[in-house]
Parts: C-alpha cells; structure tokens; sequence
C-alpha cells in the first residue's frame, strides 16, 4: 500500500511506497476509456474525462475519470471506510465535500469545467490526506495504483 504525499512534497526519487496525483487536463470523449473500470460509465455518450497524473516511484500514469466516476468513489468511501479508521478520521472525512452536480439548465462552458476541475483537484487531496484513505481498494483502483504496484507499467523515463 502506497502513501500518498501532496505534489508539493513528491519527488521521483522516491520509491514505489509513495505516490502523488494531480488532475492536469480534461477532454470531451464520445466513448469511455478502454482502462477497464467501467465504474460510474452510463452508456457511451460523450462525456468530460478528466486526466489524473499519478506517479508511484519512477512511473507515471495519466488515468481518466469523468465526474460520476468520482461520485461513485466518494459514495463507496461513504459507505465502507478503510477497516483501520478513527472516529476523528471519519469526522475528517465528513467534511470533504464533492462539488455539486450540474443542474440541466445549467451552462456547462469552460468556466465551470475550469471550476470543477479545480474543486474535484481539491477533493481528491483532502481524501488522499487522511490517513487510511489512500490505501482503500476503490482508491487504488480509481487510481490504479494496484495497476502501477503489480509491475504492469515500464518504468518512466
């Protein structure tokens, strides 16, 4: 299981045990991507993907995420803390907030993709910050840390 540093604090020297992620892009794609996590995916209507960089080590992944996708793992973390959680870290957890979702009359036009971008970078780090998170299944999967971990990916160079 990997800990997560903030990419203030990452470096490359680091080793596999540590890992940072920041979204750095997004982009309308007409169908999901073909990275095998199909969770939160409704059909195959275009939809904003936003790119994760995550690095473990020497490796580096841009991973691709639409919003649902990151509803489902704040719900699943909702619903199933990590086993080694306390009561203060729930409470942390309590207050980490997704940004809400767009209401069908709303302009979706490149200052609010410029908002939400930024608010999901937000909500990514304050789940990530809290001991225990980053090491939760659906985190590691949402990430694909266990996809970088398992020497899938060549070392980045």
């Amino acid at each position: 299981m990997a800990v997560y540093l903030t990419d203030k604090d990452w470096s490359p020297r680091f080793d596999s045990a540590f890992f940072t992620c920041k979204i750095i892009s997004r982009t309308l794609r007409e169908t999901p991507p073909n990275d095998g996590y199909a969770i939160g995916t409704k059909g195959n209507h275009p939809a904003v993907y936003y790119h994760i960089k995550v690095n473990m080590g020497k490796k580096e992944l841009i991973v691709k995420r639409r919003f649902s996708q990151f509803r489902v793992l704040y719900e699943e973390l909702k619903k199933s803390p990590p086993a080694e959680v306390s009561l203060e870290q729930k409470q942390q957890f309590n207050h980490v907030h997704l940004p809400p979702k767009a209401c069908f009359f709303q302009k979706i036009d490149d200052e609010f993709l410029d908002n939400r971008q930024e608010e999901l970078t937000i909500f990514v780090h304050n789940i990530l910050k809290i001991q225990n998170y980053s090491k939760h299944p659906a985190v590691e999967k949402f990430l694909r840390l266990d996809y970088m971990r398992d020497g899938s990916l060549a070392d980045a160079s």
